[in-house]
């Protein structure tokens, strides 16, 4: 079962419970109480609003934050980049990590708040 993240123009899938990005808070030792309810409410339907969805839109932003942090280092520490120039390497490493499924994801759940605050309107949250 798939479950929809819908904001007011931009949408993020996620395919099932078992996804990793689901799991990335505990993994990356982050408490995300909004993004929980993502897992804990997966498959059912409803809506994240005012206050809630501002702290989902922060905890999100965290998430990138960190994800970032642990893909770099793993890409460094795998002699993956090479470049002394630090604008290169931080070059390098943003287009490898940008194309990882799982920082795609949380990047368009970042848009779907970031728009869904602007437009004083709620994430729509379904399974299919």
């Amino acid at each position: 079962m798939a479950f929809h993240i819908k904001g007011p123009t931009a949408a993020v899938s996620i395919s099932d419970l078992a996804s990793p990005i689901l799991e990335l808070p505990e993994r990356l030792e982050l408490t995300c109480p909004q993004f929980a309810r993502i897992s804990d409410q997966f498959g059912q339907v409803f809506e994240i609003t005012g206050t809630d969805l501002k702290k989902l839109s922060a905890e999100v932003f965290d998430l990138l934050d960190k994800f970032r942090a642990l893909k770099e280092s793993q890409l460094e520490s795998l002699g993956m980049v090479n470049a002394d120039d630090p604008v290169v390497r931080a070059t390098v490493f943003d287009e490898i990590v940008r194309r990882n499924p799982v920082h795609e994801q949380l990047e368009t759940l970042l848009v779907c708040c970031k728009e869904a605050i602007q437009a004083g309107a709620a994430l729509r949250c379904e399974g299919s």
